[in-house]
């Protein structure tokens, strides 16, 4: 197949000063010799870019590099693709990631992962979360707050300290603008009269801050197709006497990876809700389904549904499909194959061969 893989422009940078060298030294492909060339930096960030392309092409496809720009129509359309691969993430179409998945739509190009309208319900956040409410999903209390002219309205004096303070554009939270902390309503106060003297026109989310556990849960396949599946579930441990300032702060890659058992009860507990939740918003082909546990009632409570989660070989996903034993690329191409058959597509060549050693493995 003739894959379009979507990636960031600062990724999209790295490989043309690659490509470059490439030429140069007369390489057709980037090698691990040209990789410890770069600086630490830049090969940080190109080396699972590397290892996708690999893994894609170990399955005989061939693919194009493009980045989501005011070019992108044109491109899909002129480029006789086979496939779209996104792998952009939000910051990267502007924080308006639902639009860049309705032009793959628009140019009729079967993609990977979930349309327009699911995106769009998963990262609007405020609406999403209620969405689960009117399910009977747990989820932890918020409060969506509309700024007009400056205005501050009333704060629901149920919620409970401390509260996240969440800053939004139309709907997507912005990760450009810090989430901030209010311990007290001074501090709430505060933090909103800051942000008004700035934003007239605005939406804000104040989110109960649930203390404990925070759990990733992969999902893979369609209900469309009855192969909905769950890879293991993930959990960071923070260190010892962690502030709840200093917990927010963390890096995933700083902190020790915990796999937890799928006969767990409350991972049986997650798998169901998060079905659930992955069905009522439409969700395709992939997404990671994030919790949070209480450490005080040891309540369940869906945090978020997340359809854009990184499909990289460092990204969770990958890493708890390794942890179980399947090969990145395996992991990488049962996606493509969950994708192929959803759209009812002829398979061929080696994802024919996968689909019956798959099917020779469930019966």
């Amino acid at each position: 197949m003739f894959i379009a893989v979507i990636i960031d422009e600062k990724l999209w940078e790295i490989k043309k000063t690659i490509d470059k060298k490439n030429q140069k030294e007369h390489k057709s492909e980037i090698d691990n010799e040209l990789l410890e060339k770069l600086p630490d930096d830049q090969r940080q960030i190109i080396s699972p870019l590397v290892i996708l392309q690999q893994a894609l092409e170990e399955y005989d496809n061939q693919i194009e590099y493009l980045i989501p720009n005011e070019n992108l129509p044109s491109l899909l359309q002129i480029g006789k693709f086979d496939l779209i691969f996104n792998t952009a993430g939000k910051s990267a179409t502007q924080n308006l990631p639902a639009h860049y998945i309705a032009l793959f739509d628009l140019v009729h190009v079967p993609f990977i992962g979930s349309p327009m309208d699911s995106v769009s319900i998963c990262k609007n956040k405020a609406l999403f979360k209620s969405i689960l409410q009117l399910n009977f999903i747990a989820t932890p209390r918020f409060q969506m707050l509309k700024i007009q002219g400056g205005k501050l309205p009333p704060i629901d004096r149920k919620l409970k300290y401390p509260l996240l303070v969440k800053f939004f554009y139309e709907g997507i939270h912005q990760d450009e603008v810090t989430d901030q902390l209010a311990p007290n309503p001074t501090v709430l106060s505060e933090i909103l009269t800051t942000f008004t003297k700035k934003v007239k026109f605005s939406y804000v989310m104040i989110e109960e801050v649930i203390q404990g556990r925070k759990i990733y849960l992969p999902i893979i396949g369609n209900d469309l197709t009855d192969n909905i599946q769950f890879l293991p579930a993930l959990e960071y441990l923070l260190p010892e006497n962690t502030s709840l300032e200093d917990s927010l702060k963390l890096q995933y890659k700083d902190l020790n990876l915990k796999f937890l058992e799928m006969t767990e009860p409350l991972i049986k507990r997650a798998r169901k809700v998060a079905h659930k939740a992955y069905n009522f918003c439409n969700c395709r082909d992939f997404a990671m389904a994030v919790f949070l546990v209480d450490e005080k009632t040891q309540n369940l409570l869906l945090h978020e549904i997340n359809p854009l989660t990184s499909l990289l070989p460092d990204g969770k996903s990958a890493l708890a499909a390794n942890h179980i034993g399947i090969e990145y690329s395996d992991f990488l191409n049962d996606i493509i194959l969950n994708a192929l058959l959803r759209y009812d597509l002829k398979i061929r060549g080696k994802y024919s061969k996968r689909l019956k050693i798959i099917r020779k493995i469930s019966d």
